[in-house]
């Protein structure tokens, strides 16, 4: 946490806590006690403490910041180091620990592709998979709004007139 981050803290717990004592030197005072730990933690932090405590202290803040890091880590697993780090147990073991802290800090580790593309051809599952989405699929962002609306209102267009009765026959003629 940077020290204007701590300003932002002590006056956030000043805003919770109104009948809780901060001067000018409050902020430097907090910013020594907390300042390895993120804001967001730190604000997590006091929301639970302030749940069942009139004032909040930055030793509880701290406690409190370990909690929400084991209960990460306990509620997560982490994906194993790439295979070529085996031979290597001190880089296997760098790599497991700063997985394990980037969970406790609240970072995703789940990464959709992992590794290079494969080469040569895709497995039989993905081929029949695919047929079943017909035309190939648009990228996000190469149809302008403006074609996304004209589509819409055509297929608008087509249901209204699908559901729509025929029109009457005038009697008279």
């Amino acid at each position: 946490m940077t020290p204007s981050e701590t300003v932002m803290l002590t006056r956030y717990v000043a805003a919770c806590c109104p009948q809780q004592v901060m001067d000018d030197y409050t902020p430097d005072a907090w910013h020594d006690l907390l300042g390895d730990l993120s804001l967001d933690d730190c604000r997590a932090a006091v929301i639970a403490i302030k749940r069942h405590s009139v004032f909040v202290d930055p030793s509880a803040i701290r406690a409190e910041v370990k909690r929400i890091r084991r209960d990460r880590i306990d509620h997560a697993i982490p994906a194993a180091p790439p295979a070529e780090l085996a031979d290597d147990p001190g880089r296997y073991r760098a790599e497991l620990k700063a997985r394990i802290r980037q969970i406790a800090d609240g970072r995703s580790l789940n990464r959709a592709i992992e590794g290079p593309p494969a080469k040569g051809e895709p497995p039989a599952e993905f081929t029949e998979g695919r047929t079943g989405f017909g035309e190939a699929l648009e990228r996000p962002g190469s149809v302008s709004p403006q074609e996304i609306a004209r589509r819409q209102a055509a297929e608008s267009r087509t249901a209204r007139t699908e559901h729509e009765d025929p029109p009457a026959k005038d009697p008279a003629a």
